[in-house]
């Protein structure tokens, strides 16, 4: 995982941000790659997109970045 500190976005209320971005989509929009379905997704090159991760956010890989906002989502879930 990368040394970066969480980012403090404007529209995050304060709250600490892991990319210069508000959500995934606009993540993708300001890639260098067009994706609109999974297949998209999967032709990225691996070594491409983690520089990709490791120039926009604070993670050094996709499997970091997807690491933590799974956990983020699954902390933000309402108890059942």
């Amino acid at each position: 995982m990368s040394t970066r500190s969480p980012l403090t976005r404007p529209h995050c209320h304060g709250n600490p941000s892991f990319s210069d971005f508000g959500d995934i989509e606009e993540f993708f929009e300001e890639s260098p790659w067009t994706v609109e379905d999974e297949k998209d997704f999967e032709e990225i090159p691996e070594d491409e997109f983690d520089a990709y991760v490791e120039d926009t956010t604070m993670f050094a890989t996709r499997e970091s970045m997807f690491g933590k906002a799974g956990k983020k989502w699954m902390a933000d879930q309402p108890e059942l």
